[in-house]
């Protein structure tokens, strides 16, 4: 057998095996037509399974041809719009904003006088009258004085019966031990000042050595944060630093407190000896007067002293007075700034708010030109939204708010409800124009470009901006009032349609 049979041979059996047929022996030349054939059968099969794939494959990269073509087209396609005329209507303009609703004055009331408060007569939300007591403050140092200064009122009037008469040998005794006991007071009250000042030295020494224990303290502290930070020391001990310097602190509080106290003991011995001195001097001269006996000049001047005495006592009443905080004119309470036996100076100790309402707003700096006086407003709230009321432009702002740009505005009430309170926030409506023919169009035809407000027209198929000086919108609609003329033909949905973009109009 040639060597071309043999391999027909081997390929005859590698197709029977590859196609499942019956495994035959091979055979002589007899055989070598049907090995071609399968041959040429398996040649068949693998081509038609290629042309397949490639099909699938000129299919799917058809469709996608066709997609890209189709956004295509529609990309490019022109934008359709309606068109509309602007419509002119008569509106009334007004100003919107919120305000807060306040007093036409506000302000803290207080004392004269500093105190602690020992009486209050008024609580939040009460009315009061101009004048009326709201409070008392206790001042030690006035009431000790009112009580000096009447000491030395019956003193005078006893000087001033003396030396109106002639001299007894009592009384020149009696005058000399007066004196004596004047000049002990006058000793005494000395000893005091000395006393009280040594007081205040010894609380400014104490203050210092706490203020230096509070520094080291401080450190301690600062020097555990580092610690405790790097885990060198338990956190129990940064804890404890920390308790140490808010003791240290209060230490400190509460000795400052003290050394007041004591310049205040000082100032009363001091008040304590003029009284003193000035009860010696009328003792001595008293005494001077019943040795030397009534004269017309002794008893003018005795009259004096009388007069003198009884001026000091009206002066130290009247400081006592200063102690009480009254009403410096009618209104409402509307918060209480100290407690019973709160320390307090003339900061105030409560807040009060003159009964005529005022409602003050900020108003952009853009609407200026269209402020004035005597405007008509109208005011409402969201909370009572049945119930609105009018009001007033009373006040336009001298200047304008820099951050804000914003000026305050203003509006007193002209009947205003039980429901208005001090502190409330309303919305004001101010009346800038009434029954004005404006140009209206919606809201959808306006859109903003960088700074600027426009509308857009039609002209060769293209969208064209057209800037507008708009005012704010009502319900009918947004007015123009520069750029836009009745008989223009703007598009009506803007969207997101820009200058240049290609449109046309619906329906053409």
């Amino acid at each position: 057998m040639s060597q071309a049979m043999k391999d027909k041979n081997e390929t005859l059996q590698k197709v029977t095996t590859d196609t499942g047929l019956r495994k035959v022996e091979p055979e002589p030349a007899s055989t070598v037509a049907d090995v071609d054939l399968a041959i040429e059968r398996k040649r068949e099969i693998a081509g038609t399974r290629s042309r397949r794939k490639w099909l699938v494959r000129l299919g799917i990269l058809l469709a996608i041809v066709a997609v890209i073509a189709f956004l295509m087209w529609r990309s490019n396609r022109p934008n359709e719009v309606i068109l509309i005329h602007p419509q002119k209507t008569s509106i009334t303009e007004t100003i919107a904003s919120s305000g807060r609703v306040g007093g036409a004055i506000e302000t803290l009331v207080g004392a004269q006088a500093q105190g602690v408060v020992e009486q209050l007569l008024v609580k939040e939300g009460d009315t009061v009258a101009s004048g009326q007591r709201l409070a008392v403050l206790k001042n030690n140092v006035a009431e000790a004085q009112v009580s000096q200064s009447e000491q030395a009122v019956q003193t005078a009037m006893a000087q001033l019966a003396q030396t109106a008469r002639g001299p007894l040998a009592s009384e020149v005794e009696a005058a000399t031990e007066q004196v004596r006991q004047a000049e002990a007071q006058v000793a005494q009250q000395r000893a005091a000042i000395g006393q009280a000042r040594r007081s205040v030295t010894q609380a400014q020494a104490q203050l210092n050595q706490l203020k230096a224990e509070r520094d080291l303290a401080a450190k301690e502290a600062e020097r555990s944060r580092a610690l405790v930070g790097q885990g060198i020391i338990p956190r129990a001990e940064y804890d404890q630093q920390q308790t140490n310097l808010r003791v240290a602190d209060e230490r400190i509080a509460a000795q400052e407190q003290a050394i007041r106290l004591a310049q205040a003991n000082v100032r009363q011995a001091q008040s304590g000896l003029r009284a003193a001195e000035a009860n010696l001097r009328a003792q001595q001269a008293s005494l001077q007067t019943v040795k030397s006996g009534a004269r017309p000049e002794d008893v003018a001047v005795a009259r004096q002293r009388l007069r003198e005495a009884q001026e000091a006592v009206r002066v130290a009443r009247q400081q006592v007075e200063n102690a009480v905080v009254s009403a410096p004119f009618a209104g409402v309470v509307t918060q209480i700034n100290a407690q019973l036996g709160q320390s307090v100076g003339t900061e105030g100790v409560l807040t009060l708010v003159s009964g005529e309402s005022e409602i003050r707003l900020d108003v952009d700096e853009s609407n200026l030109a269209d402020l004035k006086l005597g405007q008509a407003a109208i005011i409402s709230s969201s909370t009572f939204a049945d119930s609105s009321f009018q009001g007033t432009v009373t006040e336009i702002g001298a200047a304008v708010n820099v951050s804000r740009g914003t000026i305050q505005v203003t509006v007193t009430p002209t009947n205003p409800p039980e429901w208005l309170r001090p502190g409330q926030t309303v919305n004001v409506n101010i009346v800038t124009a009434r029954s004005v023919e404006r140009l209206l169009v919606p809201p959808t035809a306006l859109t903003r470009v960088g700074d600027r407000t426009v509308v857009y027209v039609i002209e060769n198929g293209l969208a064209l901006e057209k800037p507008v000086v708009t005012r704010p919108p009502t319900q009918e609609g947004v007015p123009v009032i520069a750029g836009l003329a009745e008989s223009d033909r703007i598009i009506v949905d803007v969207g997101s349609i820009k200058a240049g973009d290609a449109v046309r109009v619906k329906g053409s």
